[in-house]
């Protein structure tokens, strides 16, 4: 058994490893419905342990204590950059969890490996045209419904304030890491089982909007992340979809911020 532990430790690693990427995801993954399950009722209970000790009188205490020479919006800004980054810890945890200890998969499979050099400038482009055709799409539904609000901006303006600083690594960097492997690495990889890549996409990206919870972007959101899982299942790579997200949330973070 002792000489096993090398060989385990070594498969481990292998599962860890990020490979480069030629070619499509592969439409099969070992993860189902119920690994889906599993996450969704781990990362309620985990986020909501996350959100009670943050916001607990001792735990805030000390993190006012610590930031004492921070103005208030600043305290703030920290503390919803610390909250938010402990939340996608978790979910990347869980669905790490899932994917190699559960099924016995490689991250490869979940997406984290290297695409082709063109798939860099591509990402670029993408995130041009996607900003360009979602900011119509909200146009378009401010027009019909003149009198809805996303109710993301005043979220995001209460959480961060002026702070952009602070704002643009949890929104812009560790948010699409996090939500690319959940939403298309696990999510996508899991109906690409069962669907052909149309119907995957959509009910990915209807998925992903949903959670968002707000009915205002949800057309908008939809679109975006159905074409973020084209962009995954044509560049065999998570990493393409992830600078378009974050590109995307710059844009978008600066414009509230």
């Amino acid at each position: 058994m002792v000489q096993d532990a090398p060989d385990r430790f070594a498969r481990a690693a292998t599962r860890l490893r990020i490979a480069p990427g030629r070619g499509r995801p592969a439409a099969t993954v070992p993860w189902d419905w119920s690994d889906i399950g599993l996450f969704l009722v781990i990362y309620v209970l985990g986020s909501s342990l996350i959100a009670s000790i943050g916001t607990s009188p001792p735990v805030e205490s000390f993190g006012r204590n610590l930031l004492r020479g921070l103005s208030p919006s600043q305290q703030s800004a920290v503390g919803s950059l610390t909250l938010q980054t402990a939340v996608y810890a978790v979910a990347l945890a869980i669905v790490l969890i899932l994917v190699i200890g559960r099924r016995h998969a490689r991250t490869a499979d979940l997406g984290w490996r290297l695409p082709r050099l063109i798939w860099l400038p591509l990402a670029a482009v993408s995130a041009g045209v996607a900003l360009v055709l979602l900011t119509g799409i909200l146009e378009v539904i401010h027009l019909v419904l003149p009198s809805a609000t996303n109710g993301q901006i005043p979220e995001v303006q209460s959480e961060y304030g002026n702070n952009l600083a602070l704002a643009i690594p949890a929104v812009s960097v560790v948010a699409p890491i996090v939500e690319e492997t959940f939403f298309r690495g696990f999510v996508y990889g899991w109906m690409r089982r069962r669907l052909n890549v149309p119907a995957a996409a959509v009910l990915s990206g209807c998925f992903f909007a949903l959670v968002h919870f707000q009915p205002v972007i949800f057309v908008p959101l939809a679109v975006l992340g159905a074409g973020l899982a084209l962009l995954y299942e044509y560049s065999g790579s998570l990493l393409p979809g992830m600078i378009v997200h974050g590109l995307f949330n710059l844009v978008e973070i600066i414009n509230i911020v």
